[in-house]
C-alpha cells in the first residue's frame, strides 16, 4: 500500500496509540480563525474515532514526488494533486485513456476543500492548481472515488474550475456590506446541489462549509481581491479597495 506522504500527519492522529484530544484539534483552530467558535467546541466535543489496532498500520510506500508506475504492461503516471487532501494523487493511465481520479475529480458533485491535516495556507489555490495539472493530461476517461464513471477529465475539469470561480465571485460578494469572517460569509451562501441555506446544513456540515468559505476567502486574499485581518473572534476579510483609474 501506497499515500503520498503529506498524508502521514492524518494518519498519525488515528493510529491506535494518539492522543484522542488531538484528532479534532486541528479543526477546531480553523473553526476558530473561520470565526465560528461555537463550532469548534462541539466539534472538540464529540468522541474520538476509535481505531481497531488489529486493522492498523502504515502504508509501505510513501510517494513524494510524481513517478511512473509499471504494472505488467501498463504504465501509470502518478501526479501529486494536493487540494481535497495534502498528499492526495491521481494515477494516469493514458494507454488505456482512463484516470483513476480518486477524490479530486468526481463525476457529480465537488470534493471538500479546507478538510485537510494539517491546515493548509491556501487549499482551494492547490486544488485549482492540480486541476490545472491535470487538464493538462490527455482527456481521459474517469474513474473516480465516488460516483459513475465519466467520460471526460477535460470536461469534468473545466466544470470544477468553473464552479469554484463562481462561488469565489459569491464569496466576494458576501464582503460587500463590510468586513466578515468566514463563518459569516458562509450563512450568505447557499449549499450542496440543492442549494439548501446554511441554517439547513447538520452542524457538522455546517463546519466543512465554513471551512470551505475560509478557502475562498484566503485564495481571494492571494489574489489580490480581499484583505485578511487576524483578531481575537476570527479572521475578518474585506474586499481590497479597486484602485481609482489613472489622470
Amino acid at each position: 500500500m501506497s499515500l503520498g506522504l503529506p498524508e502521514k500527519p492524518a494518519l498519525d492522529l488515528l493510529a491506535p496509540d494518539a492522543d484522542p484530544q488531538a484528532q479534532a484539534a486541528p479543526f477546531t483552530r480553523v473553526l476558530v480563525r473561520a470565526g465560528a467558535r461555537d463550532l469548534a467546541e462541539h466539534w472538540a466535543s464529540r468522541p474520538p474515532q476509535e481505531t481497531d489496532p488489529a486493522g492498523w498500520r502504515l502504508p509501505d510506500r510513501w510517494f513524494e514526488a510524481d513517478h511512473r508506475i509499471v504494472v505488467g504492461t501498463r504504465a501509470l503516471d502518478a501526479v501529486h494533486t494536493p487540494g481535497h487532501t495534502p498528499g492526495h494523487y491521481v494515477f494516469a493511465d493514458e494507454g488505456a485513456g482512463l484516470l483513476f481520479a480518486g477524490d479530486h475529480v468526481l463525476p457529480t458533485i465537488t470534493p471538500s476543500i479546507g478538510f485537510t491535516v494539517p491546515p493548509v495556507p491556501d487549499p482551494l489555490g492547490d486544488f485549482m492548481a492540480s486541476l490545472t495539472r491535470v487538464r493538462s493530461l490527455p482527456d481521459l476517461t474517469i474513474l473516480p472515488a465516488h460516483g459513475p464513471v465519466a467520460p471526460s477529465s477535460h470536461t469534468r475539469v473545466d466544470e470544477l474550475t468553473a464552479h469554484h470561480e463562481d462561488r469565489l465571485r459569491n464569496s466576494l460578494a458576501g464582503l460587500d456590506h463590510g468586513a466578515q469572517t468566514a463563518h459569516e460569509v458562509a450563512q450568505q451562501l447557499t449549499w450542496t446541489r440543492h442549494e439548501r441555506s446554511y441554517t439547513e446544513l447538520d452542524e457538522f456540515s455546517q463546519g466543512l462549509a465554513t471551512m470551505e468559505t475560509k478557502a475562498h476567502l484566503d485564495l481571494l486574499v492571494a489574489r489580490g481581491a480581499a484583505t485578511a485581518v487576524e483578531g481575537p473572534d476570527g479572521t475578518v476579510f474585506s474586499q481590497r479597495p479597486t484602485a481609482p483609474p489613472a489622470g
